[in-house]
């Protein structure tokens, strides 16, 4: 095959100046330069990749039938085009000369990026932001260092980093940078501190006299300060010997008004105590009677009908010891129905698995409740038998009122059970009866909703109306 002598600095893309002469079957025969990535086509042509792609979408957007640029062959691209790597190793192998001026490196083709990355000649951009200088790369430190004006320096006054084009601009506001006082009294300070400097040092700055509250009304410069206070000595102890006067009449005055006001205070520390002492009185009578009639009582709507809320905490505590026999019932504070009525208290058994003539087979363990009608101060005063219908609830402490299913449950006179026949005969005077709902809930139903929540169970009991 004949061989064409090349011997030429190529463009952009081809910036290769080989040694030797390249021969016809490595030049590309679109753009007439040594292949770069060559492909071979089915008809034996080869092609830079990136020509040949470039010549075929020319093709495809003109909406012609792809063929080979040199014999006009159809060609199929899936089918018809290969890569030529045997040549492109036989490219690379070629020996070239660095493109960069004044370089006398030579080498293989494959070598080129590797000797580029660290080419002394080779053209490159400052690395600092916004500067576009261009220079050989062996002349790039002594830029970075001293010659580039968008490199980093770092003010020598405050010690802020910014570029050295900028420096300037800086030093016309750097607040420690040097200035002369705005006084002309000859000192340099920091732009910063001249306010500080002018308020408690500056000589030249006038500033009150010193007897300013004593009635003094001239003001000097520092530096004459010393000299105003001498020459107006007599003046000052004038000033003074007024002021002193004038203090001690409105310290008379402040006497007396402070007289009259620990007299004031002590009136209202009397009335305070009278007041304090009334308040514990009334409040002693009100306990007495919260006492007498009840903690909890409340009184509804229809006269007659008591309600009871029993707050039974460490709930689970109270259960343990009932499982262990320690102990098995637990009792509320009494209370009176309404007002000068029954005496009652409420009984809880917590843990209730015992056998009962009246039940047919031993039952799960429940909680069972009762109300104990004792003996009181005003049963003289009551009809007997006691007729009023007992309601106990068992709070369902969901927040929402709605979504709440209280356990409900009653005894009365006409509903009368098996444990239930004395309750309603007046009780002796160191008597007690007692009625209640042995099975009133099962262990079981009791842990299930919110009818225990924090440790707390509330049990509440309605009392009355007669029947």
């Amino acid at each position: 095959m004949a061989e064409a002598q090349r011997n030429m600095q190529l463009p952009s893309g081809h910036d290769d100046e080989f040694l030797y002469a390249v021969e016809d079957d490595f030049i590309c025969l679109i753009c007439h330069l040594p292949l770069k990535e060559p492909v071979l086509t089915r008809c034996g042509h080869r092609f830079c990749d990136a020509c040949l792609e470039e010549y075929l979408r020319r093709q495809e957007v003109q909406n012609q039938p792809y063929t080979c640029p040199a014999d006009r062959e159809r060609l199929d691209r899936d089918k018809d085009l290969f890569p030529d790597n045997a040549t492109g190793r036989k490219i690379l192998s070629l020996v070239i000369k660095c493109p960069s001026v004044g370089c006398s490196w030579t080498g293989e083709l494959r070598s080129k990026k590797v000797h580029l990355e660290t080419c002394p000649f080779k053209l490159i951009s400052c690395a600092n932001e916004n500067c576009h200088m261009i220079m050989e790369r062996k002349a790039l430190e002594q830029h970075l260092t001293n010659a580039c004006e968008w490199r980093i320096i770092e003010c020598e006054y405050c010690k802020q980093l910014l570029p050295k084009c900028h420096l300037q601009d800086h030093l016309e506001s750097c607040s420690k940078f040097p200035v002369p006082c705005p006084n002309s009294c000859h000192e340099s300070i920091n732009r910063g501190m001249i306010p500080n400097h002018i308020e408690d040092h500056c000589p030249l700055t006038s500033v009150p006299c010193p007897y300013a509250q004593m009635g003094c009304i001239e003001k000097v410069k520092r530096k004459n300060l010393d000299l105003h206070l001498q020459k107006a000595m007599r003046e000052h102890l004038n000033f003074a010997c007024d002021k002193l006067n004038s203090t001690q009449v409105q310290l008379g005055e402040t006497r007396v008004q402070l007289n009259e006001t620990q007299a004031e205070l002590k009136l209202m520390k009397d009335q305070v105590r009278e007041t304090q002492d009334t308040t514990r009185n009334l409040v002693e009578k009100l306990d007495m009677l919260q006492r007498h009639f009840g903690l909890k009582l409340s009184t509804d709507k229809e006269e007659g009908n008591t309600r009871y809320v029993w707050k039974i905490d460490k709930f689970s505590d109270i259960l343990r010891q009932a499982k262990a026999g320690e102990k098995e019932t637990i009792e509320s504070d009494p209370f009176y129905t309404a007002c000068y009525g029954y005496k009652l208290k409420v009984s809880v058994i917590p843990h209730f698995a015992g056998y009962f003539t009246h039940l047919p087979s031993r039952r799960s363990p429940h909680l069972s409740v009762a109300i104990v009608l004792m003996a009181g101060e005003y049963d003289n005063m009551l009809p007997w038998p006691f007729r009023k219908k007992i309601t106990f609830t068992l709070i369902d402490q969901h927040e929402d009122l709605k979504q709440r299913n209280n356990v409900v449950d009653y005894i009365s006179a006409r509903r009368q059970g098996p444990f239930n026949n004395l309750f309603w005969k007046r009780p002796g005077q160191a008597s007690l009866c007692q009625g209640g709902i042995p099975l009133f809930i099962s262990h079981k139903v009791l842990q299930t909703r919110r009818y225990i929540v924090n440790d707390t169970v509330f049990l509440q009991v309605d009392v009355g109306p007669d029947e």
